[in-house]
């Protein structure tokens, strides 16, 4: 990490082009270059995992599926027959589990929290989610975390106590100014001369990218030899002045897809022995703060595209209408 706050925009955008993207090989097999499930959507809300997912699909994931409520699952499959839809989230009670850890035990990244609600059952089913990747998989599927699946870190202690037991790297949240307040006074303490963020990111041993102006992307651990503890990145690349529902979701599904790129490379050895050969050495964390800051980077740029091109009346989906072209203009 200490490596990665010394480089430039620009050479953190290549070094995530070379040590984070996966290559496109007539050799690899469907499934290997990403997948990702978002754990997400009620009646209410059928957008936000949607946009979460549609994004993380023109980022060039394989496979992309979403676990919803029962009768949000028709409408969340009338918006694309791209995606893989799962009815198996429940208001009022727990869903259904067995199949709901099946599918959990086959993907490479998990998000969660668009669209979630903050209904008893809903949130109860995403805890025992979170328990199920701690414990019956070490914590080595990254998750990510936003909207009311920050609602539930922020009034549930016990879910703070299962996050900051994961590996270091494996979950990311991803608050704005209202919601990273919550989650920074149920963390408690003070925070002394450190940054919030990294305060927060220190507490609850997760990557924090904090939304705002500019985005501020916090390592759980200091950077090695920093006299502040400096351990994060910011990115202020041009983004819009209009905020559209939905931007958010737009970053979470490119996080996730950049994650399952970096995890083909880093657990999966999909380009051989590569990650060790490479001078400088990554670890985990490096990859996933990276595909953090390409996340961000993404969505920024997709956001000034989209209101350069439809200005107020610009909405969510003009915003992921443009991934693949600033994918692109990135790294192609």
């Amino acid at each position: 990490m200490s490596m990665l706050s010394k480089l430039t925009h620009r050479e953190l955008i290549q070094l995530a082009q070379k040590r984070c993207i996966t290559p496109l090989s007539p050799k690899f097999h469907k499934g290997q270059n990403g997948r990702v499930c978002i754990v997400g959507g009620c009646e209410d809300y059928t957008g936000a995992p949607y946009f979460s997912a549609n994004a993380t699909a023109l980022i060039g994931c394989d496979m992309t599926h979403v676990i919803c409520e029962r009768d949000a699952a028709p409408v969340i499959k009338s918006y694309s027959p791209n995606l893989m839809v799962h009815p198996y989230l429940r208001t009022g009670q727990l869903g259904e589990m067995s199949k709901i850890k099946s599918l959990v035990s086959r993907v490479h990244v998990l998000v969660i929290g668009p669209g979630l609600g903050r209904d008893d059952g809903m949130l109860g089913s995403v805890k025992e989610i979170i328990r199920t990747v701690l414990d019956d998989h070490k914590g080595q599927i990254p998750i990510v975390i936003d909207a009311d699946g920050l609602y539930l870190i922020s009034h549930d202690q016990e879910t703070r106590e299962m996050l900051a037991r994961f590996p270091r790297g494996r979950v990311i949240i991803t608050p704005n100014v209202v919601e990273f307040k919550r989650i920074k006074d149920a963390v408690g303490g003070d925070s002394g001369s450190l940054e919030a963020g990294a305060y927060v990111a220190s507490k609850l041993q997760c990557i924090v990218v904090e939304k705002g102006g500019e985005d501020k992307i916090f390592s759980p651990e200091p950077a090695p030899g920093a006299a502040d503890g400096r351990s994060w990145l910011v990115n202020s690349v041009e983004g819009s002045n209009k905020r559209v529902g939905g931007q958010g979701d737009t970053l979470t599904g490119i996080i996730a897809c950049m994650l399952a790129f970096s995890r083909a490379r880093y657990d999966f050895k999909l380009c051989g022995d590569d990650a060790e050969k490479c001078d400088p050495r990554m670890e985990w964390l490096d990859y996933a703060m990276l595909s953090c800051y390409v996340g961000s980077t993404v969505t920024r740029e997709c956001a000034k595209l989209a209101y350069k091109a439809k200005k107020r009346a610009m909405q969510t989906m003009d915003m992921n209408d443009r991934v693949g072209e600033v994918y692109d203009k990135l790294f192609g």
